[in-house]
Order: C-alpha cells, then sequence, then structure tokens
C-alpha cells in the first residue's frame, strides 16, 4: 500500500457570505468554501477585505484548501471549479502543491 499524496491551493477569491449565516465571517467563509466540490478541507483563510450588501458580505479571501488528491492538477481547472461555486467570484489560484500525509492523522502508519 503507498501513502498518497495531499494537495493544497493557495487561492485568492471574492465570496458572498449571507448576513444571516450562524457564526461569524470567518465562518461563514469557511462553510461557503467547504460547500465546493472540489475541496476537501479548509487549511487556512485570511480575511482581506469586506464590502456590506443589502443581504449579504463580500469578503475578499486568501485561502489554502485542500482539493481532490484525484482531481485535475491544473491551477486553472481549480480555478473554475472554485469560480463555478455559488458565492465565489474572482478567483485566482497562485500555486497547487502536493504534500506528505501527517503522520499524526495515521496515513503513514496505514501504509505501512
Amino acid at each position: 500500500m503507498s501513502v498518497q499524496l495531499s494537495r493544497l491551493a493557495d487561492a485568492s477569491m471574492t465570496v458572498a457570505v449571507s448576513r444571516s449565516a450562524p457564526g461569524d465571517l470567518a465562518a461563514g467563509v469557511e462553510t461557503k468554501l467547504r460547500r465546493i466540490d472540489a475541496v476537501r478541507g479548509v487549511e487556512s483563510v485570511d480575511l482581506r477585505g469586506i464590502r456590506p450588501g443589502l443581504n449579504d458580505l463580500t469578503v475578499d479571501v486568501e485561502a489554502t484548501l485542500a482539493v481532490d488528491a484525484d482531481g485535475d492538477a491544473d491551477a486553472t481547472a481549480l480555478e473554475a471549479a472554485f469560480d463555478d461555486a455559488f458565492g465565489v467570484s474572482d478567483v485566482s489560484v497562485a500555486a497547487v502543491r502536493s504534500v506528505p500525509p501527517d503522520p499524526a492523522d495515521g496515513a503513514a502508519a496505514d501504509a505501512l
């Protein structure tokens, strides 16, 4: 059995978060990003700017996202996948990189 590398994408984007979303603004952004099909998890989110609207808040975000290891590694394909998500726009993927699994997850032990 082999150890499968995870992939991380560093991206900047604009995310619309409903004013009635539960939790704080960062939690609302993370929830929206986790709903994207290509995203397996949100590693980090850095809120860079906010513009209030009538029903939502538009947030400029820099994020590191764990993405599907079997999906397209191409930054352009990930940009399209992120940009297709409802409430996500102006997507720019700066880098996509593979990282080894964290030994604390037990994945490395399973591979032995």
